[in-house]
């Protein structure tokens, strides 16, 4: 392991992009009062969206010289280990990270979503250009595997100090229920299956389907239902989970959901939201089917968990109860951080090896 404070340099993709705020941001003052300096350095424009008026394509051009100046920084900074958040472009170049790997400080890629099916042929040399991956869940960590021999799970985690449950979470039979779903507009079509189901359950159900989301849900048909729409903000999102009853998370079985970390269910499980989501990759590794959630995989399961915890407070409070205590147990980042550091300072020894 590494002697002492490390200078770590985090290369991330913007600071309001999810993973960069999970899996990166929210590490920083645990790092920071074990005595390790940070220097952060996040994408410009952010990855994934770009300028709204150069498109993201085009967006590609001022990241990359941005990024040239960040290397310059990097350089000087003379950090012990440099920390690259997913992929530094969204694109298939790749020659700043093998330009990074060639230097003596430790290279940590951070990985939590399914970049091997974005990209099939940058994917392998990338995690090989690495001396460590952060694998954000068991079934990353599995794929990665064949390509790295040193991979670790560092599970996409919340700050339970922040995320906390709503004050009154005792069972209730005030109406409505609240089912709530949050995430990126570009995830609205994970809904459409479950609009039928809502439907049927609003004839027998007094409850609202409240949605977060950068933009309202226009491309959505929710006649029938009782809807709300609050646009996301950072300042209000944990007020603003802390209102479900019921959190969900359907999720079509594909190759790029099959290796999603399961935030939503982390965040609903810690503000206080019961869930039921579909048992797809990591969300059968978190949810234990009928102690901490329910796992439905079709509509007549949806259907009848969600009937279930409509008609019973209890069930929805004993849920509730154990999924708190799986967040603080498991996904937890003050249970994670000092496993972090303790993976970086075993990469910083194993680079210092490697250049010998």
């Amino acid at each position: 392991m590494a002697d002492g404070p490390m200078r770590i340099v985090f290369l991330i993709s913007g600071r309001k992009v999810p993973s960069s705020r999970f899996r990166i941001l929210q590490y920083l003052p645990f790092l920071k009062n074990s005595g390790h300096e940070c220097l952060v350095l996040p994408s410009r424009p952010p990855k994934y969206r770009g300028w709204p008026w150069l498109g993201n394509r085009l967006s590609e051009v001022p990241r990359m010289v941005f990024r040239l100046v960040d290397l310059l920084r990097v350089s000087g900074y003379r950090p012990d280990v440099v920390v690259i958040e997913r992929e530094l472009f969204s694109s298939g170049f790749c020659r700043m990270e093998h330009w990074l790997s060639r230097r003596r400080w430790c290279l940590v890629l951070d990985v939590d979503d399914a970049l091997f099916a974005l990209h099939p042929r940058k994917f392998p040399g990338l995690v090989q250009a690495c001396d460590l991956v952060l694998a954000g869940n068991g079934l990353l960590r599995d794929r990665i595997a064949a390509l790295h021999p040193v991979v670790e799970i560092l599970p996409t985690s919340l700050d339970v100090e922040r995320f906390t449950l709503r004050r009154n979470v005792s069972p209730s039979t005030a109406a409505p229920v609240t089912i709530g779903w949050t995430g990126t507009a570009g995830n609205y079509p994970q809904l459409v299956p479950l609009l039928d189901v809502f439907r049927r359950l609003a004839t027998r159900y007094d409850f609202r389907l409240h949605l977060i989301a950068e933009r309202p849900p226009e491309e959505l048909n929710l006649t029938g239902l009782r809807t709300e729409f609050t646009r996301w903000t950072e300042g209000r999102e944990i007020e603003d989970l802390q209102r479900f009853d019921l959190g969900v998370m359907p999720l079509e079985d594909t190759e790029w959901n099959r290796f999603k970390c399961g935030l939503k269910i982390l965040q609903y499980m810690a503000t206080g939201a019961a869930v039921v989501a579909s048992p797809v990759g990591a969300n059968a590794e978190i949810i234990q089917h009928g102690r901490n959630g329910f796992l439905a995989g079709d509509l007549a399961e949806w259907e009848q968990c969600l009937s279930r915890l409509l008609e019973s407070p209890e069930q929805r409070a004993a849920l509730v109860r154990a999924g708190r205590e799986t967040v603080e147990q498991h996904y937890s980042i003050q249970r994670q951080a000092p496993r972090l550091m303790t993976f970086l300072a075993e990469g910083v020894q194993r680079a210092r090896l490697r250049g010998n």
